[in-house]
């Protein structure tokens, strides 16, 4: 047996059944009470359930909408950028595998040229080496525009231009002092041999357009650097996202780890010649409130690529939304796709959802208002059904301990206003010979052994007197008389009873006997004033109880024993 005594929860107090049908009568009342004050209250619930849900609607529809087009255009994005790392990788390996003769400028320009017909995200393929030689192939409208430049015998620059049939337009031998070893992708190339490089988006020299370049190096046959790469125009990406169906105010951009305005949807404010703007020089208020102070869009630190992040925010009182994504587009490169636009853009249905809300209520409200009274009184049952389970026993159907602790309370009060009551006894049981029969038969035999013994124990008590279970095999038992003595003499009949009354489960008898503790309520001492002396006199008396009973068991089972037996005085603190 062991002790389940503990201090008083007293933020979940529990409630003696006469206590509960009162508060179930007061319930009733408020229930009532509050279906008027719901009717009442019925025009401001549609207006401001109407309004939640055009807000719920409009930032769930402006967020999963931007979610969809940030990541379409990130794919297409790292799609487009891809293929040009794949056509510097397959001529590199044309070169190495010595399929592609690099000094046969003739052959050079027809590769590059096949390439170009096959890859329509390209703007040029280009070659330069150590020694300053140089072929570029360049789309020229549906023809092509051709550049070497020869360093053996002597410099020499030969432009040419072919139309879409691949037939001569033009020869000439211009004066020219470009030199690929000045040039971005070259020098940073070499800087890493066999490692595919980007460049900063910046404007080709040839074309006057914003692009980037892609670029390998390695050996030549002479040993010297050799460099192959291909130029991507940022217009392309641009007619990309020009594609991307937007709202109305809405726009998708393009930016690098520089910030750079890579690629935009429609048109920024401003525009900056002769170079690649930052975001921070052409942005509207809407991009530049996204923007940190080094003129980046703000992620959140530790963002995964291909994680999103969500942002609302007002732009001059106008709320706006926005998804910004991080894109490898190759690896070590990340570049950030965003798209924002007013939340005003995806407000085209909410009226038509607004007035099939309006409806819907409407008619609810009608619905409850003929149902709801009819109802108002049988809406306490599950409040009772609640209520015998917070206070029920679930195995054997009595009181559980918070019940007797409540009753137990609510007897002393009263002994406290009435002083000449009967006496009051307390009594914690248990079972002598209950652990066998659990060990032997197994749980549920010892289950229905409880059960059996609640029953019994349930018929022996009187009227008046309350009967429970603290749990494992101790019963608790709070009994009124008009003696101690008489008190006492019925607990040692209730013992007897489960003595003489031996238990049967599935045909086999199982005897037991109990031990029992008693104390009495002293109506000598002060008489408590407050809710908290009551429950700690009542805690105390519970405690007393269970010492005497452990105490006794030490000494004697199958018999009651009186606390002043075990302690010689009853103390009640």
């Amino acid at each position: 047996m062991t002790s389940l005594f503990r201090q008083p929860n007293r933020n979940a107090p529990v409630l003696t059944p006469a206590q509960a049908s009162r508060a179930f009568s007061w319930t009733r009342f408020l229930i009532l009470l509050a279906l008027l004050l719901t009717q009442l209250g019925t025009i401001t619930g549609v207006l401001w359930a109407n309004r939640r849900s055009g807000e719920a609607v409009l930032q769930s529809q402006a967020r999963e909408s931007l979610k969809q087009l940030v990541r379409v255009t990130g794919d297409n994005a790292r799609s487009s950028l891809q293929t040009a790392v794949q056509i510097v990788q397959i001529n590199a390996a044309l070169i190495r595998g010595g399929q592609l003769n690099t000094y046969d400028s003739g052959e050079v320009s027809i590769v590059f040229g096949t390439m170009l017909d096959a890859v329509p995200q390209l703007d040029s393929a280009l070659l330069g080496d150590s020694e300053g030689r140089f072929v570029l192939v360049r789309r020229n409208g549906t023809g092509r525009y051709i550049k070497v430049i020869e360093q053996s015998p002597r410099r020499q620059t030969t432009v040419t231009t072919l139309d879409a049939a691949g037939r001569l337009i033009s020869q000439t031998r211009p004066a020219d002092s470009y030199d690929p070893r000045t040039r971005p992708w070259y020098k940073l190339a070499v800087l890493r041999p066999g490692q595919t490089i980007w460049t900063a988006p910046y404007v080709f020299t040839s074309s006057q357009l914003p692009g980037i370049t892609v670029a390998s190096a390695q050996r030549g046959l002479d040993g010297g650097d050799l460099v192959i790469g291909v130029d991507v125009q940022l217009s392309g990406l641009t007619q990309m996202l020009e594609r991307v169906q937007l709202t109305p105010r809405g726009r998708a951009f393009i930016t690098d780890a520089e910030g750079h305005a890579i690629a935009a949807s429609r048109a920024w404010p401003r525009t900056v010649q002769g170079r690649v703007p930052k975001l921070t020089e052409v942005g509207d208020p809407a991009l530049r409130a996204l923007l940190g102070d080094g003129g980046l869009p703000r992620l959140k630190v530790g963002q995964t690529v291909g994680s999103e992040v969500t942002r609302r925010y007002r732009v001059g009182g106008e709320p706006y939304a926005a998804v910004l994504r991080r894109v490898e587009v190759q690896p070590g490169v990340h570049w950030v796709v965003g798209v924002y636009a007013p939340e005003s853009d995806f407000t085209g249905e909410l009226d038509s959802v607004f007035h099939q809300h309006l409806l819907i209520i409407a008619m609810m409200t009608l619905l409850s208002g003929l149902i709801a009274w009819p109802l108002a009184f049988r809406v306490t049952q599950p409040f009772a059904a609640l209520q015998r389970q917070a206070t029920t026993d679930a195995l054997t159907g009595l009181r559980n301990r918070a019940s007797l602790l409540a009753q137990l309370s609510e007897d002393v009060r009263r002994s406290a206003t009435s002083p000449h009551t009967r006496e009051l006894g307390v009594v914690i049981l248990d079972l002598d010979g209950f652990k066998t029969i659990n060990d032997t038969y197994g749980h549920a035999v010892g289950d229905e052994v409880l059960h059996m013994v609640g029953a019994s124990l349930l018929g022996a008590v009187g009227v008046g007197d309350t009967l429970g279970r603290l749990g494992g095999d101790e019963f608790a038992l709070i009994l009124h008389g008009e003696s101690r003595e008489s008190v006492r003499l019925r607990v040692e009949g209730i013992v007897q009873t489960i003595v003489v009354r031996p238990i049967t489960v599935n045909g086999v008898t199982h005897p037991l006997g109990a031990t029992a503790g008693l104390v009495f309520h002293d109506q000598m001492v002060p008489a408590p004033h407050t809710l908290e002396e009551i429950e700690e006199i009542s805690h105390a008396l519970l405690l007393q109880a269970d010492t005497a009973l452990l105490r006794g068991k030490k000494r004697e089972k199958g018999r009651v024993w009186m606390a002043e037996e075990i302690s010689g005085t009853l103390l009640l603190d």
